[in-house]
């Protein structure tokens, strides 16, 4: 016998809500949990959970009438359970399903206990208790365990684990995948964050030009001018007909310079002789007062 095994296993007396079909699953999970597989620990350690009237019920069993442990949960549970209308057990059976947190093993031991609870004159048979099974799980495990078409209702008990192992590991891949392709949407609120953020750097940006604009246009304002730098002014400002004086891009038309400009006199011609000596030459008006100056000094 296990060692403190009194301390971990549950009791029953057939009081309270606590039914034989709870009480005889509640004893296979700790057998399955500390690993008891020998058959007579199996038996005695249940019998050690029974107490009370039922303790005596099973004192008063004739020797060498229980032969294994399902023979054992057979009668405590066709002498303890409940007994229900055999149309109720039926309704039940039609309409049984997998509840949403019940393992796969809890399931089909609840369904194994309805259908063999069900009168053996409204019993349906196997073949159609094989067909009903699948129907208590989602459609997805429900085509799955079809599609397997296993030939009766103890095989098909057998492969809903690795039926049900293979579904969640096909889930969990597609999840995976699904994150790994697509991105997830921002939500309206990122959004509308991103959008305010992106705004105020748009306005950030236009002060700074405009600051910067101020600056410059102060520092242009500043600069010390030239006091004696003095604009062109414009002397056509005034004029708008067609007759405004244009200055032609030379002062003056040398062709014409040369015969409406008289040449300057020059009253002394100054030459060169070929022996360095210098001869000065008088123009005719020089040559008349020279002579008029020589006669007043003679008559003088």
């Amino acid at each position: 016998m296990p060692q403190d095994y009194q301390s971990k296993i549950t009791y029953f007396d057939a009081t309270g809500s606590y039914t034989a079909q709870q009480h005889t699953n509640k004893m296979q999970d700790y057998f399955e949990n500390y690993e008891i597989d020998d058959d007579d620990v199996r038996m005695k350690i249940f019998v050690q959970s029974l107490t009370s009237d039922v303790r005596t019920w099973f004192r008063a069993l004739g020797a060498n009438t229980i032969a294994d442990p399902d023979a054992l949960y057979q009668t405590f549970f066709n002498k303890w359970e409940k007994k229900k209308d055999p149309l109720h057990i039926l309704s039940e059976y039609d309409n049984i399903k997998r509840g949403p947190q019940e393992t796969v093993l809890d399931y089909c031991a609840r369904f194994n206990n309805v259908y063999n609870a069900i009168p053996q004159n409204l019993r349906p048979p196997p073949n159609l208790a094989l067909i009903n099974f699948p129907d208590g799980f989602d459609s997805d495990m429900a085509y799955q365990l079809r599609e397997r078409a296993p030939p009766s209702l103890a095989d098909i008990q057998n492969i809903v684990v690795s039926v049900e192992a293979n579904l969640i590991a096909k889930r969990n891949r597609s999840r995976t995948e699904r994150r790994t392709t697509f991105k997830e949407e921002p939500s309206a609120f990122e959004q509308k964050l991103d959008a305010i953020i992106k705004g105020m750097d748009r306005l950030g940006d236009r002060v700074e030009t405009i600051e910067r604009k101020s600056s410059w246009e102060a520092q242009a304002g500043n600069t010390t001018r030239n006091p004696n730098f003095r604009r062109n002014p414009n002397l056509n400002s005034g004029k708008t007909g067609p007759d405004q004086n244009i200055r032609p891009p030379f002062q003056e038309n040398y062709a014409e310079a040369s015969t409406s400009i008289e040449p300057t006199e020059d009253p002394q011609i100054n030459l060169m002789g070929l022996k360095s000596e210098q001869q000065i030459f008088l123009t005719q008006d020089d040559q008349e007062a020279h002579n008029i100056n020589q006669f007043q000094t003679k008559s003088g």
